[in-house]
């Protein structure tokens, strides 16, 4: 890693913590999408791969309440788990183009629309089929593009999870999600030594934006939070589409 992209990392994984640290989520996209202005995708990738292990872990860890995360989210964790993996070990052979481009229409189009009305609340009856449906959709598109967060947080707005719940659910998915797809990389050969090594010199600057942002975190109240949420990830849609298209 030259020194030009080696300062190029620190300030974009510098900034995606900052991101993450304020609204639980953002880390993937917004790290892969300036990393991949300069270097492969799929390299772009792997090097995200060991500070979101870092991050999500220390996410729970400051969260707490590991356990009522497992309890009540189990099914969507281990549906997302196995089709994560399997949809990694394909990642090699499919092209990101159309894929990256189509996620995006779907995240403008549903931050947009929740932005003028409140998310549909989904009823406790119909909590673990839609747990299954997103946790399938999680692992399928986030295998191939490490971006696994649209169906999560279309999911945990919709039960109308508080600011610290949000959070706290927010790393545990995430990180549920990074350990497949961490060993899918590795199985396929794309996580080399070198990217390895360079990846955890990524996780000092992530975690100094990740204390950054929980500070800014603690003077939102839940309303502001959720809008914040939403711009944050209806940015993040309009990116992906740039990602696709150009």
């Amino acid at each position: 890693m030259t020194t030009e992209l080696l300062i190029i990392g620190v300030l974009a994984f510098l900034l995606a913590g900052t991101i993450k640290g304020t609204v639980g989520i953002g880390l993937p996209t917004l790290s892969i999408s300036i990393m991949a202005q300069f270097v492969d995708p799929r390299v772009s990738i792997a090097l995200l791969l060991i500070p979101a292990l870092v991050t999500n872990t220390w996410q729970i860890y400051r969260g707490g309440s590991v356990r009522r995360s497992m309890q009540l989210l189990w099914p969507y964790a281990l549906v997302m788990i196995v089709t994560m993996y399997l949809s990694a070990l394909m990642a090699p052979r499919v092209s990101q183009q159309g894929l990256t481009v189509g996620i995006g229409i779907m995240v403008v189009l549903w931050t947009a629309t929740s932005l003028v009305k409140r998310p549909a609340r989904i009823p406790d009856a119909l909590d673990r089929p839609f747990q299954l449906f997103a946790g399938f959709a999680s692992g399928a598109i986030g295998g191939l593009t490490a971006i696994w967060s649209p169906p999560m947080v279309m999911y945990l707005l919709a039960r109308y999870s508080d600011k610290e719940d949000f959070v706290r659910f927010t790393g545990f998915l995430i990180l549920c999600g990074t350990v497949p797809l961490t060993l899918g990389y590795v199985s396929n050969g794309l996580m080399t030594r070198e990217l390895a090594l360079a990846s955890a010199m990524m996780v000092v600057p992530t975690l100094v934006g990740f204390s950054i942002g929980e500070r800014l975190r603690g003077r939102l109240n839940g309303d502001q939070f959720q809008k914040v949420v939403l711009c944050v990830f209806c940015l993040m849609g309009l990116n992906l589409i740039r990602r696709g298209l150009f």
